[in-house]
């Protein structure tokens, strides 16, 4: 009886400790996703399309990184929104 009810204690604090961990990974996540949404530039390039000097080749390479990024932190952030409404709900 005393172990049974030990091992009902232990399991329940490593689900509250899973759950926290996740729900502070959600968290950062969509901090990480914003950030990483507002760094990618608008449309018109700023200041190079208006002096028609731009450094293409660099920019476009970091774009198609910092788009890469933020597609993988948006699927993890996702994939861990339906974990934590699984584990949750």
């Amino acid at each position: 009886m005393v172990c049974s009810y030990a091992s009902k204690l232990v399991l329940k604090g490593r689900r509250d400790l899973l759950n926290a961990v996740l729900i502070t990974a959600q968290v950062v996540l969509a901090v990480l996703v914003i950030v990483l949404i507002l760094l990618h530039s608008g449309k018109d390039a700023g200041m190079a399309s208006v002096t028609g000097f731009s450094f293409a080749s660099s920019a476009s390479v970091m774009e198609r990184n910092l788009t890469r990024y933020t597609i993988i932190v948006a699927v993890i952030f996702f994939l861990n929104t339906f974990l934590l409404i699984w584990r949750l709900g």
